[in-house]
């Protein structure tokens, strides 16, 4: 009798496994099909002028508010309205930040540049 139970406890732990692992194996797939990448003309002006402080390797404070090595964590709708952010701040002139600019100005992006990030942005709103 012993030996049934333990028989039917371990088949029913194996089972529960199986289940967790399916739905975190399809949790996976939803995450991997949901990411929106970032296309390659608008990651390279990123790269030279916003991953320096907005990167696990960067800036905390600016880090806080938005982090390009998270991206694939983000939800659509975290990609689209941190992108609408984005947008905003280069518009307004207010990123990369006036003082930072003082000594890197190699960073600042042209009126082109902040359109093509832009014009990115805009294709991401759910």
């Amino acid at each position: 009798m012993k030996k049934i139970a333990i028989i039917i406890s371990a088949g029913a732990f194996f089972i529960a496994v199986g289940i967790v692992n399916t739905i975190n194996a399809q949790d996976a797939q939803k995450e991997v099909v949901k990411s929106k990448p970032i296309p390659a003309d608008v990651a390279s002006i990123m790269e030279r002028s916003c991953v320096g402080c907005h990167s696990d390797n960067g800036n905390t404070f600016a880090k806080m508010h938005f982090n390009f090595t998270k991206w694939n964590e983000y939800s659509p709708d975290e990609q689209a309205s941190t992108a609408k952010d984005i947008c905003k701040q280069l518009s307004k002139s207010k990123m990369p930040p006036k003082k930072f600019l003082k000594d890197r100005p190699e960073v600042k992006l042209s009126d082109a540049e902040k359109k093509t990030v832009c014009e990115w942005t805009s294709q991401l709103q759910p």
